[in-house]
């Protein structure tokens, strides 16, 4: 059973807030038959500036613990999710690669799986280029979150 299938079994819907996977994940949902019942939307917030702006995060967090860290994602998944009124919100942040930033190392990505009232938060890190890291990152995110249904 694919993730829409799951949702819509389930009578929940989902919405995203994405960083590193620029939108990927919303994408991945939308290409399954049936997104239209259960995905509300998604904001692709890429910097830190767009983080604060349409999600409203505060810049001091930002600075504070990283905008590559979990308290980002869970702020990131838990405005998207009160902003669209969803079930689920699955945030993303990470570095890509090639190269470090913030001391964080090219492929690590933090994930927020926030389903109704509880909230799962995980890091990954996925090899490959820039891209592969992206598109692992994205297809992750849907399988992880099944598992977690």
């Amino acid at each position: 059973m694919n993730l829409v299938e799951n949702l819509t079994k389930l009578n929940l819907t989902i919405c995203t807030a994405e960083s590193i996977t620029g939108g990927m994940i919303a994408s991945n949902i939308c290409n399954i038959e049936g997104a239209s019942q259960v995905f509300n939307g998604g904001i692709v917030a890429y910097t830190k500036k767009m983080k604060q702006k349409l999600l409203g995060l505060n810049m001091d967090d930002i600075n504070k613990y990283g905008v590559y860290s979990e308290k980002t994602v869970f702020s990131m998944a838990k405005a998207v999710k009160e902003k669209t009124e969803s079930d689920i919100a699955i945030a993303t942040s990470g570095v890509a690669g090639p190269y470090s930033d913030e001391n964080v190392a090219p492929g690590t990505v933090y994930f927020c799986f926030y389903i109704k009232d509880k909230y799962f938060l995980e890091k990954k890190v996925f090899n490959g280029s820039r891209n592969e890291v992206r598109s692992k990152a994205s297809m992750y995110a849907c399988e992880r979150l099944i598992d977690l249904l």
